[in-house]
């Protein structure tokens, strides 16, 4: 059987607007990923124990994207007041973020490194991106798209 689904354009626009003593600052930037054919998308509860959001693996499974196929990773902090930590893991080396309340963080590539020190290691595929609510539980918001 053929799928009915047709692959699509995702299009991700930044828009920044601040006016500083009546002077005009900011741009719009504007980043096309052509013809992806997958998404996932779901709010979630976060408590104080780390929760895996989501994974990239070799196959596409419940909760997993295919690696190969990566496109975008946005997700947001829906809570208004706590914080929520967040890490990034490539399979070795693992990056934590802080996004405090309201804030978002995109990842428009999989690849990443994360070392002590100053010395580049090498690049490597993100296999998931996990949570952490620092006080108290958060709602999470996240968007993956794939080929």
């Amino acid at each position: 059987m053929a799928s009915t689904v047709t692959a699509a354009n995702l299009t991700v626009t930044i828009v920044e607007s601040y006016t500083l003593n009546g002077v005009a600052y900011g741009n719009t930037v504007e980043k096309t990923f052509t013809s992806k054919g997958q998404v996932d998308q779901r709010i979630m509860n976060v408590a104080t124990t780390e929760k895996t959001l989501f994974n990239w693996g070799a196959a596409d499974d419940a909760g997993t994207g295919v690696a190969a196929d990566y496109a975008y990773f946005r997700v947001t902090n829906l809570d208004d007041t706590n914080f929520i930590k967040l890490r990034v893991y490539n399979g070795a080396d693992s990056f934590w973020y802080k996004l405090a309340a309201g804030e978002s963080m995109m990842l428009m590539n999989n690849e990443m490194d994360a070392i002590t020190g100053t010395t580049f290691g090498a690049l490597a595929d993100i296999t998931l991106v996990a949570a952490t609510s620092d006080t108290a539980a958060c709602d999470v918001e996240f968007i993956a798209v794939t080929a």
